[in-house]
């Protein structure tokens, strides 16, 4: 991604790519144990992006995406989210409601296994104080002038990444199908 978190389909699928290999060398021993992908946009589980995140799952990295900003409306969830062996991350309130723009499923495209429930878990996604970047949001500061209130599926997404870390930890013989 640039400066401004802005990157193309084939440099996300390369970062992909170089998660699961990342001195290239074909062997996949040394891959990464998570991706946490806090973007999002068109696709299908059957599009590049998809297909490279359900890649990375059968080479033992654990991916965690986003459902997507496209809510309330069903059938919303955006890619890679809608991939079909990542964990797909939805938006809920302080008050543990569904947060009104988070996406939504099923995931449904034309496939003989279609629909698909996605997200597949839900984190903390409205008002989330984070670092701030280049005085993006700076009408809604939070705890002090480097920090930002936020929302979407994008804050939830690293809660639950850093979950999985921690039972990664716990349990490091434990596969990604077994911690989704």
């Amino acid at each position: 991604m640039n400066n401004m978190g802005s990157g193309g389909t084939n440099d996300i699928i390369a970062a992909i790519d170089s998660s699961v290999d990342p001195n290239n060398d074909g062997d996949t021993s040394d891959h990464l144990d998570i991706i946490s992908m806090s973007l999002g946009g068109g696709g299908t589980p059957d599009d590049p992006l998809s297909t490279a995140s359900d890649n990375a799952v059968n080479q033992g990295v654990i991916v965690v995406a986003a459902a997507g900003n496209s809510g309330p409306g069903y059938d919303t969830v955006e890619c890679p989210g809608c991939a079909r062996k990542v964990i797909t991350v939805g938006a809920i309130t302080k008050g543990r409601e569904i947060a009104g723009f988070s996406s939504r499923g099923p995931v449904t495209w034309n496939s003989p296994d279609s629909p698909m429930t996605k997200p597949d878990i839900v984190a903390p996604g409205v008002f989330i104080c984070a670092a701030e970047y280049d005085g993006a949001w700076a009408d809604s500061r939070c705890l002090d002038n480097n920090h930002v209130s936020i929302s979407g599926t994008s804050m939830a997404t690293p809660h639950i990444a850093g979950a999985v870390a921690l039972l990664k930890q716990a349990h490091p013989e434990w596969t990604p199908q077994i911690i989704k």
